[in-house]
């Protein structure tokens, strides 16, 4: 949950545990390498920004004569949606990988200008903390997400990324070409995210505070 839903509630009696990220014992901090592509991971679908993502890569290649590509790892939600998507211009840009595991997700990582949550502005969407945001900062790796409140309180104050009018392929394109043409700008936003995930958005800090929870209701 989030703390716009312990709002809803009598803040007397309420408890916010977070869904935040594990952060496995042995990470450390990865080097990043070349500046190859872009990554989107988890479930594939239109209201979680696809077409606009296939559209704004297009539209950087295009100006910019590159060939950024955008890493997709997940599952298409319906199936069919894949088949839409194949006759989009951008299509050229996009590899599927299907599902990865994490070791895979880290190697991804390693070579990606940043890590794509653009999900349209409907109402799940607005309040919520999806989980890979933070493990797109996790990885060093900046983020580049829709515009909405809650998320300028995490990418906008930590200086971790860039948010974007999800429904507009421009305005991420321009996110995007800026991250790839400022590799120093880029580094420095892919360190304060992990900086931010390793001090404070991490499951260790949401487990301490359950425990807490149980030991004052035994």
């Amino acid at each position: 949950v989030t703390r716009h839903i312990q709002e809803r509630l009598d803040s007397n009696s309420t408890f916010l545990i977070q869904n935040f990220p594990r952060v496995p014992i042995k990470d450390k901090p990865q080097e990043i390498e070349s500046a190859e592509h872009v990554l989107y991971v988890g479930d594939i679908t239109d209201i979680r920004g696809i077409k606009q993502m296939i559209d704004a890569v297009y539209l950087l290649n295009k100006s910019s004569g590159s060939n950024l590509r955008l890493k997709l790892a997940g599952k298409f939600s319906p199936p069919s949606l894949i088949s839409e998507l194949e006759t989009k211009k951008g299509w050229e840009y996009v590899d599927f990988l299907g599902w990865i595991d994490r070791n895979e997700f880290v190697e991804q990582a390693k070579r990606s200008i940043a890590g794509l949550v653009i999900f349209h502005p409907v109402e799940n969407h607005i309040k919520a903390q999806p989980n890979k945001l933070f493990e797109y900062m996790l990885q060093n790796i900046p983020v580049v997400g829709s515009n909405f409140d809650l998320w300028k309180e995490i990418v906008e104050k930590n200086e971790c990324g860039i948010l974007v009018d999800p429904l507009n392929p421009n305005d991420i394109s321009d996110a995007l070409t800026l991250l790839l043409n400022n590799p120093e700008k880029r580094l420095d936003m892919g360190r304060n995210g992990r900086k931010a995930v390793i001090e404070k958005y991490n499951w260790k800090t949401e487990a301490e505070k359950l425990l807490f929870l149980y030991k004052s209701i035994s």
